[in-house]
């Protein structure tokens, strides 16, 4: 009962997302020139329950507190076929790395580093207001990558064990979506989702367990309060994470779960490039295929997206 009042809160979220029409950017600009492009993404946070990842083998309650950096960094070459669509073959790099000293923040999936190449067909949509102002946007992609997973930079965490597979072939396509509206002199509501369907030759699980077709939707739907150079954003959030395919490998709670609740976060993005947030979350956990103990999740941190060039 509780998974289909979390599913249902999440189906609530998205409907959220088209609760209003938008009007896109029409371009006049002509097609843009070819060029390199750098993003670097991160989150630092503190977690209770590793939910993304977590494969302990000690109780619910022994195994508390993560403190994680998620590092990704993008290089791409877009080179623009009409005035919105681009293609794109790019490297990525991404630093995983726990700074917790007990046993469970010392194991492999929370420090690794993960080197991918691969390729893109994405599209740029921009939203516009009645007045032409820029209102956020839509951006999807089709995306194919090779994927090599390496151990922790740090010496002190455990490395990959032999019967691990450290290399990875992940397809799919993937959402981006933002979208705010002015309610008022510094108020106004906001909603975002992020989405990604992926099948991968292996999620760097062990020998043998092959072939995952992942879906993620996380939206979030909020208010923010313009405090100065600052904003305050309180917001409900949902995550939706199910494995489709029907091996026991597939069920693993990591990949099948339901997560919903409030949080807040203060925007500095009036005060630096790109998108900066402090944040704070509390979430309820629902399982789809097998149960766990922990059933809510406290999470807090810093997250930001830069673009670089």
């Amino acid at each position: 009962m509780r998974q289909r009042k979390a599913i249902s809160l999440i189906f609530c979220l998205l409907v959220g997302f088209i609760a209003s029409p938008v009007r896109a950017a029409e371009g006049s600009q002509g097609i843009p020139e070819s060029k390199l492009s750098m993003t670097i993404g991160g989150d630092a946070y503190y977690t209770r329950y590793n939910l993304d990842r977590d494969r302990d083998d000690e109780s619910g309650e022994e195994r508390k507190g993560y403190y994680i950096l998620s590092l990704p960094v993008d290089i791409s070459w877009k080179h623009y076929m009409n005035e919105c669509v681009y293609a794109a073959p790019y490297l990525r790099f991404s630093l995983t790395h726990d700074f917790g000293d007990e046993s469970w923040n010392r194991n492999y999936w929370n420090n690794n580093q993960i080197v991918g190449v691969g390729a893109r067909l994405a599209k740029e949509c921009d939203f516009l207001d009645n007045n032409g102002n820029y209102t956020g946007g839509v951006y999807p992609a089709f995306f194919a990558e090779y994927q090599f997973l390496t151990k922790s930079f740090d010496g002190s965490k455990d490395g990959i064990p032999d019967d691990i597979a450290s290399e990875n072939f992940k397809a799919g396509a993937s959402v981006w979506y933002a979208k705010w509206e002015q309610l008022g002199e510094g108020f106004r509501f906001w909603r975002e989702l992020w989405g990604e369907m992926a099948y991968h030759t292996t999620y760097f699980s062990d020998d043998g367990e092959e072939n995952y077709l992942i879906l993620t939707l996380i939206p979030k739907i909020g208010v923010s309060i313009a405090l100065g150079e600052l904003a305050f954003e309180p917001y409900i959030k949902g995550a939706l994470v199910n494995d489709f395919l029907g091996e026991d490998w597939n069920e693993e709670p990591w990949i099948n779960y339901v997560q919903y609740g409030p949080g807040a976060r203060l925007s500095l993005d009036s005060l630096l490039p790109g998108s900066v947030y402090v944040y704070a979350e509390y979430l309820r956990v629902d399982y789809l295929d097998r149960s766990e103990d922990l059933t809510e999740d406290v999470r807090f941190g810093v997250s930001f997206w830069l673009p670089v060039l």
